[in-house]
């Protein structure tokens, strides 16, 4: 790719990530997807993606209307490819940083949630624009400077139970588990998706892990993993789940880095993942 911006691309997340997205809308519910595609365009539409900029409002005034239209017009392009095309030869000469680009993906955004509000464009339409955006937004890296959490290796967790889950013993126990090998946890149990969001934009933790006891918290599960992947870009995440869920089907609907299956064993993998990662920094 050529790369007169001074932002980075991942082509094989954007893909695996797209094809993510595409999974989520074939196999769930359309309340479901249609929840998860305005989770999307709201946290785009008017904040920052990195928890780190605060949720800064993004304004309208510095990106050019006429792009914004062509940029959704690239997004809504039944070639998946399209979107990285018109990156590199129609803004790469006018986004030279990650946060002009993070303009234009606000407000194409916007673009998306006016248009599918005034029946303009349908749910299929949106729906898969949406999951092209998402996946622009988990691949876009930058080389002026990567999160802190990046380069981490500290043993610090998030555990939490997926909103509405009844079974919590087991990531209670797995969170002393971990503390007693020296991980600092901060455990969260019966909480709502906005509350798990906002507790997390709070403590920027580097791993993120959850328990779900059946297949009937997937949709929840997945809702809550990319509204965190826009929070914590750098973060891992892993998940725990009860004996009904296969784990390619988890893997094949969750963006995940790992799934649990006994807590020593995490220990060693997510020591392994953090560890990567600073190196790769």
């Amino acid at each position: 790719m050529d790369t007169r911006h001074n932002f980075e691309f991942d082509v094989d997340l954007y893909s695996r990530t797209q094809g993510l997205f595409a999974a989520k809308r074939e196999s769930f519910c359309p309340d479901a997807v249609e929840s998860l595609a305005r989770d999307v365009i709201k946290r785009l539409s008017t904040e920052r993606v990195t928890a780190h900029d605060n949720a800064r409002v993004v304004a309208t005034s510095t990106v050019l209307p006429d792009m914004v239209e062509s940029f959704c017009d690239a997004l809504l392009a039944g070639d998946s490819g399209a979107p990285l095309r018109f990156l590199e030869n129609e803004l790469s000469p006018i986004v030279a940083h990650r946060d002009d680009l993070y303009d234009y993906i606000a407000a194409a955004s916007r673009r998306f949630g006016e248009k599918w509000d005034e029946d303009e464009l349908s749910f299929l339409q949106v729906t898969i624009a949406v999951g092209k955006l998402y996946a622009l937004v988990r691949s876009v890296g930058s080389r002026e400077a990567r999160s802190p959490l990046g380069v981490t290796t500290r043993k610090s967790a998030f555990f939490a139970s997926v909103p509405g889950e009844q079974h919590t013993l087991g990531v209670t126990i797995a969170a002393e588990v971990f503390r007693d090998a020296g991980w600092d946890i901060d455990l969260a149990i019966s909480r709502s998706h906005d509350e798990l969001l906002d507790r997390a934009a709070l403590t920027l933790p580097p791993v993120v892990g959850f328990s779900v006891s059946n297949s009937a918290g997937l949709v929840t599960l997945a809702r809550l993993i990319v509204a965190l992947r826009l929070i914590l870009p750098d973060s891992i995440f892993a998940v725990a789940t009860g004996p009904d869920i296969k784990q390619d089907i988890l893997h094949s609907l969750v963006d995940l880095d790992l799934v649990i299956t006994d807590a020593k064993t995490a220990q060693v993998d997510l020591s392994r993942l953090l560890f990567e990662r600073g190196e790769a920094a």
